[in-house]
């Protein structure tokens, strides 16, 4: 059995750490599609990643 990534949503614009699914907190639809705030992984900041 292998491990799958989760798929990468962006980076950090504070840090530059890899914002993956799993660390999404609100997921929500905007009039240019979809768009996260996700809590980066290696600061703790809520970021939109880019």
């Amino acid at each position: 059995m292998s491990a799958t990534n989760p798929p990468s949503l962006g980076t950090c614009p504070f840090c530059q750490a890899e914002i993956t699914t799993l660390n999404v907190i609100l997921e929500y639809e905007t009039d240019m599609g979809p768009a996260v705030y996700a809590e980066c992984p290696e600061c703790l900041d809520v970021v939109n990643p880019e």
